[in-house]
């Protein structure tokens, strides 16, 4: 969806791919990793998201609010509560603060940027109403009873672990108990919608600045009915996850890519190594390593910290290492970070005395 949104906002096929490969890789990027040490061509990346959202690393708190959990307005309308609590780092959507952080990205000319920006924002309105750090706000007391049996132990409380994956399935209806009546049932449709819509405006202005609010206002409509389809249905089935629906959604968007007002080229699968496996070699021996494999990757991380051998089995595949989609990505979060945080930081960070951070 973000391929097309960015492609109907008049980016060409191959800088609409990397906006949003980008912002889909932020949620990917979630190991850490040491490339050719001990050499000149030493590089080590930052990770944008953790291995599992009920069980992250307390130490790495920083990254939750800058790209996930944009802290917002905790007294807009959609924010009250049945008990009243306000928090500082509620996300909220379409905020100041992630108007701030696209505006930032959009500015920076730089399509890694851009994506990751895009993901920000877009996550300001999917996590409205939880805040990025570890704390009691964040538990949805009914879901979270269902989690904690599935999972035997008790969810983490930061973000919306407590609250399972549902804020993510562009589908799903469901109900936030923590809220007032008004607003406690959560239309996702109805929400992503409202978001691609606004994601769109700033990218039509950011590449089209004569275009007139008319213009804007038309083709938007026009994308988001396109969207609308590909969403589909609105559901309250607990399947919600059942790849049939990935698939659907996934052969609508690449048969929408091929329309003239989408650039006319089809959308290709999503591969989270792709960027990975272009630029990096895993030298492991004997061993063969499938980074698309989850099990193996945590697997060769967990190893590579334990057995020497293994310290330096990632080096460059080039010398134009710098060329490549994985390490021009893994800039531009480092740069993102730094100043997002810099940013929010007079109007949230340093009003707090946060711990881990």
């Amino acid at each position: 969806m973000t391929y097309l949104i960015a492609a109907r906002a008049g980016f060409k096929p191959a800088e609409a791919e990397i906006i949003a490969y980008s912002s889909q890789y932020i949620d990917d990027n979630d190991l850490i990793y040491h490339i050719d040490q001990h050499s000149d061509s030493a590089y080590s990346n930052y990770i944008s998201q953790t291995k599992n959202i009920t069980r992250p690393k307390k130490n790495l708190f920083r990254i939750y609010p800058v790209f996930h959990f944009i802290p917002g307005d905790p007294l807009v309308d959609s924010a009250r509560r049945k008990d009243g609590k306000l928090h500082l780092l509620n996300t909220t959507p379409d905020s100041k603060n992630a108007r701030a952080v696209l505006k930032l990205g959009l500015k920076s000319d730089n399509l890694y940027k851009i994506g990751l920006a895009i993901h920000a924002f877009a996550d300001s309105f999917a996590h409205q109403n939880f805040v990025g750090y570890y704390d009691e706000f964040n538990l949805v007391e009914e879901i979270q009873q269902k989690l904690s049996a599935f999972f035997n132990r008790s969810v983490y409380k930061i973000g919306h672990a407590a609250a399972g994956h549902c804020l993510d399935i562009p589908h799903a209806l469901w109900h936030d108990p923590r809220l007032c009546a008004s607003n406690s049932l959560r239309d996702n449709k109805k929400i992503f919608l409202k978001a691609a819509g606004r994601i769109f405006e700033e990218l039509k202005k950011y590449k089209s600045p004569a275009a007139t609010a008319a213009e804007i206002s038309s083709e938007k409509d026009e994308l988001l009915a396109d969207l609308s389809k590909v969403i589909g249905k609105k559901s309250e089935c607990p399947e919600l996850f059942k790849i049939n629906c990935r698939k659907r959604r996934i052969n609508y968007c690449q048969k929408l890519s091929l329309k003239k007002e989408f650039g006319a080229e089809k959308l290709k699968d999503y591969d989270p190594s792709l960027w990975f496996n272009e630029a990096v070699k895993i030298n492991t021996g004997f061993l063969k390593i499938d980074r698309s494999c989850s099990w193996q990757r945590l697997g060769l991380d967990y190893f590579s910290k334990q057995l020497k051998f293994l310290k330096s089995c990632y080096s460059w595949k080039t010398k134009t290492y710098q060329k490549t989609h994985w390490f021009k990505f893994q800039e531009a979060v480092k740069e993102m970070q730094e100043e997002i945080i810099e940013l929010l930081d007079p109007h949230v960070f340093e009003r707090l005395e946060l711990a881990n951070w």
